[in-house]
């Protein structure tokens, strides 16, 4: 809530500070989305299998929760790196 309202308060301005901190916000959003959308519902699948019960394409499972880790790894990162330039950058 704190970045939606630094991004509110200064959208007049269309700076660097605006568009990098406006970069952040949708970029923390999306790393959120990929969370609770994809990420969390594989992790609750996992944590019902049993030896008995993991299914045959457990790696294929597997690889998707990879890929979007490490997404949203890297769209986390970017938004920090966008947080910091605004910032840097503030006025």
């Amino acid at each position: 809530i704190g970045l939606l309202l630094l991004v509110i308060g200064s959208w007049r301005t269309k700076s660097v500070y605006f568009y990098c901190m406006l970069g952040a916000l949708i970029l923390f959003i999306i790393a959120l989305i990929i969370t609770v959308g994809i990420e969390v519902p594989i992790d609750n699948q996992i944590k019902i299998w049993t030896v008995e019960s993991i299914p045959a394409d457990w790696q294929s499972i597997r690889d998707k929760w990879e890929v979007y880790h490490t997404l949203r790894t890297f769209v986390s990162i970017t938004g920090i790196a966008f947080f910091i330039t605004a910032i840097i950058n503030r006025k």
